[in-house]
């Protein structure tokens, strides 16, 4: 297990109103593992996430969604803390094989903590008080991301390629509370995310530059606005 102080994972939101000794005392009692991954390394379904949820500790991954044929859309990207695999079955079936068609891909060197959430469902006959707490603490984030789910739903269904960067550029402005912004995208991710061709991406985002509705610098983004935040 790589090491990773408590402190610093105390301050993940899985953990929020649990203190550092009651994570040493949950890490013990859950079985709580922690693996790190390299840039572009694949996190596999049936080696480590099956009855499991995944929590980024360090580094970022994205979440993919393949076809039948190979393509694959970006469903979500997840930063520190984010939460991943909440949504497979706990124990696997043979109805579950669709469940191969999600792919968790490293997009820098990571380091995740597995959290076994069927022994959060069911606490341990000592009935620590942090358990309790643990699965609040999961259920509002999995309310997280399923907001952050019909973010991308509202933002795909824009009906123009400029319509769905400026929805997206509005939300990541809402969500960092200021005009200025970096997102957590390169240019091949965000038009991945946005359902839209490269080409078509970067020929908006300078049409919109032009027009002073924004300035950007690879990641950074100021957007022209007239409100505050």
């Amino acid at each position: 297990m790589p090491n990773a102080r408590i402190t610093d994972i105390s301050c993940l939101p899985i953990f929020s109103g649990i203190s550092p000794a009651d994570c040493t005392l949950l890490f013990e009692c859950l079985g709580i593992r922690i693996r790190r991954f390299k840039k572009d390394d694949h996190i596999v379904l049936h080696n480590e996430l099956e009855g499991n949820a995944g929590i980024v500790i360090e580094g970022s991954v994205n979440i993919y969604k393949e076809d039948i044929w190979g393509n694959r859309a970006l469903i979500s990207y997840l930063k520190e803390g984010g939460l991943f695999g909440e949504n497979l079955p706990l124990e696997k079936t043979d109805k579950d094989t669709e469940t191969l068609s999600l792919s968790f891909v490293c997009t820098s060197p990571s380091l995740v903590l597995f959290l076994p959430v069927k022994r959060i469902l069911h606490p341990c006959n000592q009935s620590c008080p942090f358990h309790h707490r643990l699965a609040q603490n999961l259920f509002n984030m999995v309310a997280q991301r399923n907001r952050n789910l019909m973010d991308k739903i509202e933002i795909i269904s824009k009906g123009s390629v400029r319509d769905k960067i400026l929805c997206y550029l509005s939300m990541e402005a809402q969500h960092q509370r200021s005009s200025s912004i970096e997102i957590p995208l390169t240019r091949s991710e965000l038009a991945e995310y946005l359902c839209v061709n490269r080409s078509a991406l970067s020929r908006e985002l300078s049409a919109l530059r032009d027009e002073g509705l924004i300035d950007f610098k690879k990641e950074h983004f100021e957007i022209h606005v007239s409100r505050e935040f």
